[in-house]
């Protein structure tokens, strides 16, 4: 259970900037997201996040109006066809295959230190020291001095004993401030429309498309098989190919229907693994509690979310940033000698394959 909230802090930001602005379904993104949540820990057997495409995030929430919903969703949906190209031409065990391990493990180096970075500029670095009473940068001190205390506590259950704390602070900051706690609201699909072409030939979704590809195919496909290989040596990794068309799946099927579009990401299988997931059992739980939700309150969990306090989440996000980053360390230096002596040496017994 705490493993499964390790990604909320990449996970709550983008997606609830997304739908206060309309460019995503709350609802239908907790309905879908959950459901892959699940039949990607029933088929993988390990914790592989579900998480937004942050590119596209990024580009929709800077663009404000300019990025209604149907250009978000045309975007996830270029994506995923190009995805399922590469894959279905085997473009991407190719590319798995070509890539040298030093630019995956850059990949994985440059994406945990800007998950560090974002923490520190988009929600600590925001916060007061004393007010809001509870969520100022006193409780993200708090948060990383437990944080640090528990490091040699791999059974402490960190992340979840903090989304109980920041749930309650965040319901005592709806009630305070008197606005409308979630309410039963039975989620009824509405279908969308993609705009693929804009109304003046243009292709704004095309161009938010092209952006993202490169880091979905780099960090939430060849990326994360190799990390995936990395924490469960134990288990089969998953393949290019396999997690390639299980990201273009999701964002050909959840978008029609006013759902973020979502991938795959190192950065999330980390933080997942840093906070105790070790199986599928935890994107599960994750995806039937975020399948419930979604079908119970579905946007009316908006409010609620808001007030999700920044201190807490900011303290994940760098949590998990470190993780991801010193698991390049994982593969070492190659050593002196002949090749033929690698394989025979217990301290080097994965030399050929680095």
């Amino acid at each position: 259970m705490s493993g499964s909230l390790g990604d909320l802090g990449t996970l709550l930001p983008l997606m609830i900037a997304l739908a206060v602005q309309g460019s995503v379904h709350l609802g239908s993104t907790l309905v879908f997201s959950g459901a892959f949540n699940i039949i990607t820990g029933v088929v993988y057997g390990i914790p592989l996040p579900v998480q937004p495409m942050k590119a596209i995030a990024s580009a929709a929430i800077s663009n404000g109006e300019d990025a209604p919903i149907e250009v978000v969703l045309a975007a996830g949906q270029w994506v995923g066809a190009a995805v399922l190209v590469m894959s279905a031409t085997r473009l991407l065990p190719w590319a798995a295959s070509a890539v040298p391990v030093p630019v995956v493990k850059g990949i994985q180096l440059g994406a945990g230190l800007s998950l560090i970075v974002g923490a520190g500029t988009s929600l600590l670095q925001p916060l007061h020291w004393t007010h809001p009473v509870l969520d100022n940068r006193i409780c993200a001190l708090f948060a990383f001095l437990v944080l640090v205390a528990t490091q040699r506590l791999p059974r402490f259950p960190y992340a979840f004993a903090f989304f109980v704390l920041a749930v309650v602070s965040a319901v005592v900051a709806v009630v305070t401030s008197r606005h409308r706690l979630p309410s039963v609201h039975v989620w009824h699909p509405r279908f969308h429309l993609p705009r693929w072409v804009g109304p003046r030939g243009d292709a704004p979704a095309l161009w938010m498309a092209i952006g993202q590809l490169p880091l979905t195919t780099l960090n939430s496909i060849i990326a994360v098989t190799a990390l995936a290989a990395d924490l469960f040596p134990d288990l089969p990794a998953p393949t290019a190919t396999s997690v390639g068309i299980s990201v273009a799946c999701m964002n050909l099927a959840g978008t029609w229907f006013g759902a973020m579009p979502v991938c795959h990401g190192a950065g999330g299988l980390a933080a997942q693994w840093r906070f105790g997931a070790r199986s599928g059992a935890s994107v599960i739980f994750l995806g039937v509690a975020k399948l419930i939700l979604g079908l119970v309150f579905g946007d009316t969990l908006i409010g609620l979310l808001k007030s999700y306090p920044r201190s807490i989440l900011g303290i994940m996000v760098l949590a998990a940033g470190l993780e991801l980053a010193k698991l390049v360390n994982l593969v070492p230096p190659v050593p002196p000698g002949p090749i033929e002596t690698w394989a025979t040496t217990s301290d080097w017994s994965d030399g050929p394959s680095c």
